[in-house]
């Protein structure tokens, strides 16, 4: 496999047991995947039982590989005894806002105070 036909993916999984991240990491790896960072599964209760677990390792890992690959590894992570959910996605493209030069802060207006007495006789003039 090329490395220009390769793209980035992220896979999600939820474990029965810790030792199964192995076995999903080996399925990555005999399919070609170049692993790029990885999160190691850990505890976490469920929301409602999965396959009769109410606790699961969660973990994630992004992975450089070639499309063609991605079907099989999802197809083979379903039959593991040992994944209970997995998920692959392409990670959303983060693109950085254009930098806009500033002028730098606004400057306050700065508004003339009144006194008390210019302010009672602009009350009264509205009042009449």
């Amino acid at each position: 496999m090329k490395d220009e036909n390769k793209k980035e993916y992220e896979i999600a999984y939820l474990l029965a047991t810790p030792e199964a991240e192995q076995d999903v990491l080996a399925l990555l790896k005999q399919n070609g995947a170049e692993i790029s960072h990885q999160k190691a599964a850990a505890s976490i209760p469920l929301a409602y039982p999965i396959k009769k677990h109410a606790t699961a390792y969660f973990g994630f890992v992004y992975f450089m590989a070639d499309p063609a690959v991605i079907k099989p590894v999802t197809d083979a992570l379903t039959l593991q005894k040992g994944v209970l959910r997995s998920l692959v996605i392409t990670p959303p493209v983060r693109v950085a806002a254009p930098m806009v030069p500033g002028t730098g802060r606004p400057e306050k207006k700065v508004t003339p105070s009144i006194s008390n007495e210019a302010l009672e006789e602009k009350l009264e003039e509205i009042l009449k």
